[in-house]
């Protein structure tokens, strides 16, 4: 499931033209689009957590009760699986890679456990706290994984992937106006985000036509939601 581009556009420029707060053209729109969906991607990944605690805290609530659950559906559409092949101890991340989840071995019978880069030393230096292959570690850096002991075969790489840029694509004819046209890149995000990503580009609107009633307008309907959420 994913939010139309040409609807989320075209509701942006509604909001604006009926409080007479200037225009967004598409190349703003897209900018501003992209990086509107990555907040809402990382607000998610925070809801997800505050939720598990408040799940784990209480009574299980399952069904139409279950919030993780619910914000797992928003994250599924990012989640990626890469099979990386083992040359050397250090491998090259996909390109697409937003946030490492799991790195498993061996048909994903081993789970290798990530560390920071300054604690292998001290695992290493004792036979007790070795990684060994059985119980392999790794860490990451910004374009690699680096795995010890040396493994030989495939790693799994469960991440979640950097969202696709919208695009809103258009022709424009002799007068200026604009049609959209395809091929057009929707947003990734779930359905249930879609008020959070017009409020979301509201508020960037408002900073790039110079407007604060156009941000201050977003933020209080960002308020109200989040009272809602909250209550």
């Amino acid at each position: 499931m994913a939010i139309s581009v040409d609807k989320v556009y075209k509701t942006v420029l509604s909001i604006l033209n009926k409080e007479s707060r200037g225009f967004l053209t598409p190349d703003e729109f897209n900018k501003i689009g992209e990086q509107v969906q990555l907040d809402i991607l990382d607000q998610n990944f925070y809801e997800y957590n505050r939720a598990v605690i408040k799940h784990n805290a209480g009574r299980a609530v399952q069904d139409y009760g279950n919030i993780p659950e619910k914000i797992e559906q928003k994250l599924d559409p990012f989640f990626k699986t890469s099979s990386l092949a083992l040359t050397t101890s250090a491998i090259t991340l996909p390109s697409d890679l937003y946030k490492t989840i799991a790195v498993t071995f061996k048909n994903r019978t081993v789970q290798l456990e990530k560390i920071n880069k300054n604690k292998l030393s001290y695992l290493l230096s004792s036979p007790l706290t070795k990684p060994s292959k059985s119980f392999p570690v790794y860490y990451q850096t910004d374009t690699q994984i680096v795995a010890e002991p040396t493994l030989t075969g495939n790693l799994t790489l469960d991440y979640i992937k950097v969202p696709d840029a919208p695009n809103w694509n258009y022709v424009e004819d002799a007068n200026g106006a604009l049609t959209a046209q395809d091929p057009m890149t929707n947003f990734t995000l779930h359905e249930s985000d879609r008020v959070s990503l017009i409020i979301g580009i509201l508020k960037y609107t408002g900073l790039v036509i110079a407007d604060p009633n156009v941000i201050q307008v977003a933020t209080a309907e960002e308020n109200k939601t989040i009272q809602l959420e909250n209550s």
